[in-house]
């Protein structure tokens, strides 16, 4: 009885705390005990497949760490106008302003570009990743920026798919003419390759595309692709890109050749081979910085990183339709996709 008589004395008195307003109760999130917030800008929208991949990256590293994360993506390789652009990276803005962030993560080029360059200088941390251009294009690094580059495997795929296709010489590359592009072109023009590379061919129209494809049949003995996410079809109006799978689809089925590739969504969707990045390795870069940063060690003290890390992927089903026998030496260094 002198227990149960206790115990109501003490609820009596939790409860009148409660109604005076001496206590509030209030569910504690993992967020709330370190109450470090960090916003996560994307180029590029939710469903592509390397953001996919960049954010379970930077979501794995933050698990239970504590660090409340919100999402904003800038949807420019599907919309690619200026007039989009502009308009949606003051709506970024507006999103760090209302969020209030303790650090940002920025991911690849146009991210860079129209938005963390608006920011450098100032006090709110950022952390780059995904970046095909130089750093220094953007100016960075900053006092309050740091970050992680994106660098393709070019020797690395060239030399798997002259593992493949040992009379390869003379090839070609095609792509978008997007900020992911320009500096990957630009770079592939700088490095040494045990092949001859004819033309580095870039377009966002699809009847340019198909074009070179066709033309390049006779002329090399492979190709590379890279990314095709901007091309627009000439026939309809409007700036929205077209789906980059339908790009493929129409490229695979029309080319003749071996394909290289620098990313696993290429190759996984039906390209040849490559040795590839991973847009989970980016991303798990990324936010490694950045806990470094929540923890107190300034941005400037951090050097620029560049994972190493390659995937080396066959697609065994390309393979057999163009006749390519897959040597037995390198089964069991690679990835291989038979998704049949």
């Amino acid at each position: 009885m002198k227990r149960i008589k206790v115990v109501s004395v003490v609820i009596a008195l939790l409860l009148a705390a409660i109604i005076s307003g001496c206590i509030v109760y209030e569910e504690v999130s993992p967020d709330e005990e370190t109450g470090k917030k960090v916003l996560l800008i994307f180029s590029y929208h939710p469903e592509y497949p390397w953001v996919i991949e960049e954010t379970r990256g930077v979501e794995d590293i933050f698990k239970d760490k504590g660090v409340e994360i919100e999402k904003f993506y800038l949807d420019t390789k599907r919309k690619t106008s200026a007039e989009w652009k502009k308009k949606v990276s003051e709506d970024a803005v507006l999103k760090i302003e209302e969020f209030k962030p303790d650090l940002v993560i920025v991911f690849d080029d146009n991210a860079c570009e129209l938005v963390a360059m608006k920011y450098a200088g100032k006090t709110l941390p950022f952390v780059f990743c995904g970046m095909n251009g130089d750093p220094e294009d953007y100016g960075f690094p900053a006092e309050n920026i740091a970050g992680v580059v994106e660098r393709q495997h070019i020797n690395g795929t060239i030399d798997l798919l002259k593992q493949l296709v040992p009379d390869v010489k003379k090839v070609a590359i095609i792509t978008d003419n997007s900020p992911t592009s320009h500096g990957f072109v630009t770079r592939i023009e700088k490095t040494t390759l045990p092949v001859e590379i004819s033309e580095c061919y870039s377009t966002d129209d699809f009847d340019a595309w198909k074009a070179k494809v066709k033309e390049l049949q006779p002329e090399v003995d492979a190709i590379g692709l890279f990314v095709y996410h901007t091309i627009k079809d000439p026939a309809k109006e409007g700036e929205v890109s077209l789906p980059p799978e339908d790009v493929l689809s129409w490229t695979l089925k029309n080319n003749k050749l071996p394909e290289f590739a620098f990313f696993d969504f290429t190759v996984k969707d039906g390209a040849l081979c490559g040795v590839t990045l991973s847009g989970y390795e980016q991303g798990k870069a990324a936010a490694e910085i950045a806990i470094e940063i929540l923890d107190g060690k300034k941005p400037v003290d951090i050097p620029i990183k560049c994972p190493e890390k390659g995937n080396p992927i066959v697609n065994k089903i390309r393979a057999e339709e163009l006749n390519i026998t897959v040597p037995t030496d390198i089964v069991k260094e690679v990835e291989l996709i038979d998704n049949r």
